[in-house]
């Protein structure tokens, strides 16, 4: 872990060619950064606003860079819903992992959340209606990077990103 789990800083040297550049790059923002904190411990703003001044830093390095023009694939998601605009419902079949035996707000899984798809590979624009949870992220990267499937990743029936995703 101490050779790959790195301060999110390194990102921006290894965007500068397609040679630096990992096949895989998992980003994990703050409490704050990640519009969880509001405000958050450091006094700034926190929520969405936090969450918003992280996405316009980072985005467009990633999505300006070599690697990303030629093959890349941006996915922005988030862990959980909760607010009185939210829907804290399960979705999509998501069971509980190890050591949660209820996980996300009030009952298996995190709510409907959203999910942000860029890559040279999708429409702009694209809206899909298909239902995806976290572990059918999980399982299209593994069909990506031809992997066995981890967990609830191998679930009979699971939607995996197909043409309603990756239509360009």
């Amino acid at each position: 872990c101490a050779a790959n789990d790195v301060d999110l800083n390194r990102l921006s040297p290894d965007l500068a060619t397609t040679a630096t550049t990992r096949n895989l790059t998992y980003i994990t923002p703050n409490l704050c950064n990640d519009a969880h904190d509001s405000p958050c411990v450091d006094g700034r703003p926190g929520g969405l606003a936090s969450a918003d001044e992280f996405l316009r830093q980072w985005v467009p390095l990633i999505t300006g860079s070599p690697a990303f023009g030629k093959d890349g694939l941006l996915v922005i998601t988030f862990d959980e819903s909760d607010g009185p605009q939210s829907d804290a419902s399960a979705c999509c079949g998501e069971g509980p992992g190890p050591n949660t035996p209820l996980p996300g707000i009030t009952g298996a899984g995190g709510g409907r959340v959203g999910a942000l798809v860029i890559s040279p590979f999708t429409r702009p624009g694209t809206v899909s209606s298909t239902p995806y949870n976290h572990y059918s992220l999980l399982a299209s990267l593994e069909d990506v990077f031809h992997q066995p499937y981890l967990g609830y990743a191998g679930q009979s029936g699971l939607n995996r990103f197909g043409l309603d995703v990756y239509n360009r």
